[in-house]
C-alpha cells in the first residue's frame, strides 16, 4: 500500500496545494494535527472549520485520517518535536510504502512513482530485512513578487518515502540506505507573504540552527533589481544555494507549468539484493568503529 502522511500546523492552506498531487494515486492519506494547535517551539495555531469542511469535500475516495495526539513537549527542542511526531506518524501509518511530505510539497508525476512502488510490493512486506529510504530533489520557490517567483538554482536532495517505520533524524534513518530517485518536488518553502515566512522561521524544525531574524531581513531585500548579484547564501552552509533565478507566473500552479521540467526518475537501485548488500556494509562499519571507540577509550 501507498500511505502519505502530512504533518498539519499554520501554514494548512498550502495542503490543498499539496492533496491534488497525491490523491488519486495513494491508498491512504493521514493528517497529523496537535490536539491543542501548539507549532515545534510551543506557539500556538489556529484550524477553523471550515479547514474539516474542505477536507471532507476533497476526499471523494474516503481516504483521508486525522491523527490528534500531543506533539509538542516543552523539554524537547524544535526539530527533536519535529523527529517525534513525524515518527507517531509513521507508527500511525503503519505498514506499506510510506511517504511523508509538508503542505508546501508538490509532488511531480506522482503516478510513475507510484506504479514503481506498487511493483517492489516485497520490500514493504518484509521491510526489515530491508529497509530503505528514498530521496529526491526540492526545486524551492524562495520569494515571489507580483509577477513571478524567485527560485533556488540549485536543487537540493531531500528524503520523504520509506518502508521501515523509524526515522533517526527528519525524515531520514543513517542505519540503513538511501537511494535518490531523481524526483521533483516544488517546495513553496519561502514564496509566501512577510507574515507567513516570519511565522515560519520561529516555529519551524531549523528554528534553532542559525540566526533567524537576520535571514529573514536578508529575505525581505531581494528584488528584481538585485536577485542576480546574490551568490552563495544558505544561512548554515552558503555553497548549497549558489543563486537564484526568475520565472514569471501568476501562482505556484502556473510556475510549474512554466518550469523547465527534466526529471529523470531512476529505480534501478530499489532491488532486495543491493539494499540488502548495502545494509550490511552499513552494519559492518558502525560495528568496527565502536569498537574501534572501545579500544581507544581502553588504552587511553
Amino acid at each position: 500500500m501507498i500511505k502519505v502522511g502530512y504533518l498539519v500546523s499554520y501554514d494548512y492552506e498550502l495542503l490543498f496545494n499539496s492533496l491534488p498531487t497525491v490523491y488519486d494515486e495513494s491508498d491512504e492519506i493521514f493528517l497529523a494535527i496537535d490536539q491543542e494547535r501548539r507549532t515545534w517551539s510551543g506557539n500556538k495555531f489556529s484550524l477553523p472549520d471550515i479547514f474539516f469542511e474542505k477536507i471532507k469535500a476533497l476526499d471523494v475516495g474516503n481516504k483521508i485520517e486525522f491523527f490528534i495526539d500531543d506533539f509538542y513537549i516543552p523539554s524537547l527542542s524544535a526539530i527533536e518535536n519535529e523527529i517525534r511526531e513525524r515518527n507517531m506518524l509513521l507508527k500511525k501509518m503503519g505498514k506499506g510504502w510510506l511517504i511523508q511530505l509538508d503542505s508546501d510539497e508538490y509532488l511531480y508525476n506522482f503516478k510513475l512513482i507510484a506504479e514503481k512502488l506498487r511493483s517492489k510490493k516485497y520490500l514493504t512486506k518484509f521491510h526489515r530485512f530491508f529497509p530503505v529510504t528514498l530521496s529526491g530533489y526540492w526545486v524551492i520557490l524562495f520569494k515571489k513578487n507580483k509577477d513571478g517567483f524567485f527560485q533556488i538554482a540549485d536543487r537540493t536532495k531531500f528524503n520523504f518515502i520509506t518502508n521501515y517505520p523509524n526515522y533517526t533524524g527528519a525524515r531520514k534513518n543513517t542505519n540503513f540506505i538511501n537511494i535518490n530517485i531523481g524526483n521533483l518536488v516544488f517546495h513553496q518553502a519561502y514564496a509566501r507573504d512577510e507574515n507567513e515566512i516570519y511565522e515560519k522561521i520561529n516555529n519551524w524544525g531549523h528554528k534553532d540552527d542559525f540566526d533567524t531574524e537576520k535571514f529573514f531581513d536578508f529575505w525581505k531585500k531581494i528584488s528584481i533589481e538585485n536577485y542576480k548579484t546574490i551568490k552563495n547564501f544558505h544561512p548554515q552552509v552558503p555553497e548549497l544555494w549558489s543563486h537564484l533565478e526568475y520565472i514569471e507566473a501568476a501562482n505556484v500552479k502556473q510556475f510549474i507549468a512554466n518550469y523547465k521540467v527534466d526529471e529523470q526518475l531512476n529505480f534501478n537501485q530499489l532491488n532486495g539484493m543491493h539494499i540488502f548488500k548495502k545494509n550490511c556494509m552499513m552494519s559492518y562499519k558502525r560495528k568496527i568503529k565502536r569498537i574501534k571507540n572501545i579500544l581507544r577509550r581502553l588504552y587511553k
